[in-house]
């Protein structure tokens, strides 16, 4: 026993314990633990956070056995019940419980199907578990566990019995209370926001560390939990350690961590980045690592686009919150004798933010974004932003269908706005006592001037005496009335996220000025944007293009794909520039809106019933760049012999 405690103590940062989440005896060979300090950070707390996402917090974690041995790094996701407000269109409400824990369980069962073997069952994926009290180290000082307890607090479902307290329901609200089902009398409730509705019957979540002994409560709302293996490297550090800068290693909450051998090796390699076990080409010619550096980049963009496209699939929503530390990578051991580079796997570790708006009678599918929309490089310009305002609604026809009734009119806008194909209209009318609202297509196409909109409305139905009032309106103009035009944002905003960070990963590095590169780069596909072509004929347009225009071939050179002192036209005369300029073309075409040659002509173009759609070819295309380098990185045996044999044939004829 001595022995397995030295050897996890060893593996745990200092002033550092495990804290079991679940309840525990001697008959449970393995616990699932979380990271806790032995003294909590003012600004953190006890626990490891790697991230906060809008509705979880991810903390570290690990398997450990009943030897006190840990066996394996693990993430511990715990809901949160923070993004609660959803406002659009003039209107507001909050998410229900209901709906926040319908989006974890999907979340979740996208995650477990389309990477089995990162996620770990404990079945609190769908059971709410129980607050967890860690309880004061009281024990031997060089113990590696912390003493726990299961907190007698539940989290209430129980409608009936809420409504008789005089709380609102779990179901359709958004506030949770925890109660004991074994208590007998009066009942009595924690309410787990401070913003939730309190009476007489309710105290506030600091009572379950009202005890003198409890130094930390773990997952005090009792909010559903789910448990992933750990990838300690993020995708910036990846990056940085194939354009040759060292790694210091991985860490979580500061602290430095050792979730395997493998990465420990993987930071002494990386300040010398020479020969095996993680490259091929570590001591080669400098042209062989500069094309393998190439080759792992795209595999690892590869690799993203095929976890975005997943993800979508599995939920058909978008992200539209993607950035590079959506992803981490993991670098399995796989011995001395292959480069574990190459197998190193791409994990999507940020679960999206879309939420559909509820728009009945059409095809088309219009999200929003959830939670604050911070500025970001790898977000499209203005997402979630909408223009507003009052202006008059002239009605043309008013016709019932079977779906309801249905306007068609024109907007005349007091100030200036401009409208795409897609764009989504709500506009609210004044009916004698009644505010009607409603959604409608807009057709820029139609409209007469900047400030004009025609529209025509979504199929609403109303009670036949506001049909009627509305057929006696057909040719009036209705006068201030608030309009809001929202943007139809899809996966497209995704495929436009992807692009940022292929012009991160292949022409830029760690010391770059990367929003300069960028916005020459979308300058670019703007400029080959004007005229249609085909794609082998924009291809051999952009490459004789580059013949006459040195500056931007220097810009679209491989020399950034490390950080060494190489001047573009050096990096261009080692690398396999056929296939580079061939990915170059294809990563000016990932900008939706940016001309004919892009894959999506605005961030709506795609079809409403298959999101994932519009990253089928950028995944076809760079699959078939992939084997096309990995066939000169390492050709095949029986390709040399030919080679060779040919060449011996042409030497005899000497």
């Amino acid at each position: 026993m001595e022995n397995n405690e030295k050897s996890l103590r060893q593996q745990l940062p200092a002033g550092c314990v495990l804290a079991p989440i679940h309840a525990c005896n001697e008959d449970i060979p393995l616990r699932i633990c979380v990271l806790a300090r032995l003294e909590p950070l003012v600004a953190s707390g006890p626990f490891i956070l790697l991230r906060e996402l809008p509705e979880a917090r991810v903390y570290l974690g690990c398997v450990c056995d009943a030897g006190e041995q840990i066996q394996d790094w693990v993430e511990i996701w715990v809901q949160t019940h923070e993004l609660r407000d959803l406002a659009y269109s003039g209107y507001q409400e909050r998410l229900s419980n209901f709906v926040c824990d319908e989006r974890w369980d999907l979340e979740w069962l996208a995650y477990r199907d389309n990477l089995p073997e990162g996620v770990i069952t404990t079945g609190m994926e769908k059971t709410n578990p129980v607050p967890i009290l860690m309880k004061r180290h009281t024990a031997r000082a060089d113990a590696g566990l912390a003493a726990t307890a299961t907190a007698n607090w539940r989290i209430c479902k129980d409608d009936a019995l809420l409504a008789a307290c005089g709380l609102p329901p779990y179901s359709t609200s958004s506030f949770r209370y925890l109660h004991d089902p074994e208590s007998s009398g009066a009942k009595t409730f924690l309410a787990t926001s401070p913003d939730a509705p309190v009476n007489s019957q309710v105290q506030p979540i600091s009572q379950l560390s009202a005890a003198a002994d409890v130094l930390a409560v773990f997952n005090p709302e009792a909010g559903l939990i789910r448990v992933s293996r750990f990838c300690p490297l993020d995708t910036e550090d990846y990056l940085q350690i194939l354009e040759g800068r060292p790694w210091p290693g991985p860490t979580a909450g500061g602290a430095p961590v050792f979730p395997a051998k493998s990465y420990a090796e993987l930071q002494a390699w990386s300040a010398s980045g020479k020969g095996l076990p993680f490259m091929l080409h570590g001591d080669g010619h400098e042209g062989d690592r500069l094309n393998e550096v190439f080759y792992l980049k795209l595999s690892a963009l590869h690799a993203m686009f095929k976890q975005v496209r997943n993800y979508v699939k599995a939920r058909q929503l978008p992200l539209l919150n993607l950035s590079p530390s959506s992803f981490r990578m993991a670098v399995p051991a796989v011995g001395d004798q292959f480069p574990a580079l190459w197998t190193t796997n791409c994990t999507l570790v940020k679960t999206g933010q879309a939420y559909p708006l509820q728009i009945k009678s059409t095809e088309q599918k219009y999200f929003i974004r959830l939670g604050r929309i911070e500025p970001s490089t790898f977000l499209p310009a203005g997402l979630g932003a909408h223009s507003f305002g009052v202006g008059s609604v002239r009605i043309r026809t008013v016709t019932t269908e079977t779906d309801g009734i249905i306007l068609e009119g024109t907007l005349v806008a007091e100030e200036y706005f401009t409208l795409e194909a897609h764009d989504l209209l709500w506009f609210k009318l004044p009916l004698g006592e009644e505010r009607l609202e409603f959604f409608a297509h807009v057709y820029a196409a139609e409209s007469v001037g900047p400030k004009e909109a025609r529209f025509r409305t979504v199929p609403v139905k109303l009670p036949e005496s506001l049909n009627e009032s509305l057929k006696r309106f057909a040719g009036m103009v209705f006068a201030k009335s608030p309009y809001e035009v929202w943007p139809l944002l899809s996966s497209p905003c995704d495929l436009f996220s992807l692009g940022v960070m292929a012009v991160r990963i292949l022409l830029a590095n760690s010391t770059s000025n990367f929003p300069v590169i960028l916005d020459e780069v979308l300058g670019l596909a703007r400029h080959f944007g004007n005229e249609f072509k085909e794609e082998g004929a924009f291809l051999a347009e952009f490459k004789s293009f580059l013949d006459h225009d040195q500056q931007i071939l220097d810009l679209v050179s491989p020399h950034k794909l490390t950080e060494t002192c190489r001047l573009p036209h050096q990096a261009r005369a080692q690398i396999d520039l056929e296939i580079w300029l061939d990915t170059i073309g294809l990563v000016l075409r990932l900008f939706p809106g940016t001309g004919s040659q892009a894959l999506c002509k605005d961030f709506g173009d795609v079809s409403p019933l298959a999101l994932e759609t519009v990253f089928n070819h950028p995944v076809q295309r760079l699959e078939l760049l992939i084997l096309r380098l990995r066939s000169i990185l390492a050709p095949s045996l029986s390709t040399n012999e030919e080679i060779a044999g040919v060449l011996l044939k042409q030497l005899a004829a000497l």
